[in-house]
């Protein structure tokens, strides 16, 4: 399980679990904001809404 960072909701994440195949989140393209090293695995709502905020170039909400 993983805690995402910006709910803190626990959500499965799929890394590492199954090696013949890839996360959820290898599906969505990357965070143009997450540094290249980024440890941080955000929930499937969180990870949609910071997508779409990027692509909106809405700001986040603090």
């Amino acid at each position: 399980m993983a805690q995402c960072p910006a709910c803190r909701q626990q959500f499965s994440c799929g890394a590492g679990q199954h090696p013949d195949q890839p996360c959820w989140c290898s599906r969505l393209p990357p965070l143009a904001s997450a540094k290249p090293a980024a440890t941080e695995c955000y929930c499937p709502d969180c990870l949609q809404r910071l997508l779409r905020q990027e692509q909106t170039g809405e700001k986040p909400a603090s």
